[in-house]
């Protein structure tokens, strides 16, 4: 109990002295302390983590020890953020900043048997979709995807509703601004469409307007043979 208590008056004491890598946020964008709290509860000294973005979280990783990987768009932010880590004698030499788009980095890195994945980059569809695709493919079964920004249509559009279906994965923690799911089981997350039966069978698709006028009869004739047989 003691451990987790330093750790919310470390998430007390960085957001009251955010890093100011977002200028255009003024500062920093965040997410809810209790998102933070949360995600104390799962990482500690050694723990492997991944975040898309930079900020609050990044500075929090490196606090509690994690063997971190930061994928970033900007060097700027890199800078700031490492400058601000340096001038409060917060070890960086277990953060792993990789700059570039998400959607390049992600599928280019080595990582497995990742505990816990932040997805909080480029929110605009359907790039949130695409962090958690690659991300979510590193974890170990029963390592975590925390999703910031769950608010923004573009965050929770098709994702959410497949998480809540799939029986493979376990919502943890449920809040207006950002949500958890547990993943049961590791590997790829490729797949074909018939290994998710939990989204329900195929719309039936009728004839008109698909075939030609002229054609449709024997459509219908064969349709009749198979509802027979």
């Amino acid at each position: 109990m003691q451990i987790l208590r330093d750790r919310i008056a470390a998430i007390e004491r960085v957001l009251a002295d955010p890093p100011q890598v977002h200028p255009e946020a003024n500062g920093v964008w965040s997410t809810d302390p209790a998102c933070y709290e949360y995600m104390a509860t799962l990482a500690s000294p050694g723990s492997r983590t991944l975040e898309t973005g930079l900020g609050v979280s990044t500075v929090l990783f490196a606090l509690w020890g994690c063997r971190h990987t930061c994928v970033v768009h900007s060097e700027p932010e890199v800078i700031s953020c490492q400058n601000y880590l340096r001038a409060r004698g917060i070890p960086d030499d277990a953060v792993d900043f990789q700059v570039g788009p998400s959607e390049q980095v992600l599928p280019n890195l080595m990582l497995r048997d990742l505990d816990l994945v932040f997805i909080d980059g480029c929110h605009g569809f359907p790039l949130p979709v695409i962090d958690w695709f690659y991300a979510a493919a590193m974890l170990r079964a029963h390592g975590v995807a925390v999703l910031d920004d769950a608010q923004l249509h573009q965050v929770r559009l098709g994702l959410f509703d497949f998480l809540n279906k799939d029986p493979r994965w376990v919502r943890t923690r449920r809040r207006p601004k950002w949500v958890a799911f547990q993943r049961r089981e590791g590997g790829a997350m490729s797949e074909d469409w018939a290994q998710q039966p939990f989204l329900g069978t195929p719309l039936r698709i009728r004839c008109e307007g698909l075939v030609p006028a002229q054609a449709r009869p024997f459509v219908s004739a064969v349709g009749r043979r198979f509802r027979l047989l």
